[in-house]
């Protein structure tokens, strides 16, 4: 999935390969599926998106619902307190 992430200065887009429980990461110059600021990512890597509605309640911009459904459901974590200062 092609997702963009900010730097505070510029999105920055990514192919996200998720497979047998091990993701990669590699720079790409391909638009975005699903969009996330530096605070939105590490919420979605903390697990505390649930749904893609409560992702899009934060604030996470995506081309289509299935594409941020899709991205949801690549993680198990479950949050942790810490994980949501």
């Amino acid at each position: 999935m092609d997702i963009e992430t900010e730097d505070g200065t510029a999105w920055n887009q990514y192919l996200l390969e998720v497979k047998d429980g091990a993701a990669q990461l590699t720079r790409t110059h391909t638009p975005g599926e699903v969009q996330f600021t530096r605070r939105q990512l590490a919420v979605w890597y903390a697990g505390g998106y649930r749904t893609a509605a409560t992702a899009r309640l934060a604030g996470v911009a995506t081309q289509s619902n299935e594409a941020l459904s899709r991205l949801i459901r690549t993680t198990e974590h479950e949050p942790w307190l810490p994980d949501h200062f």
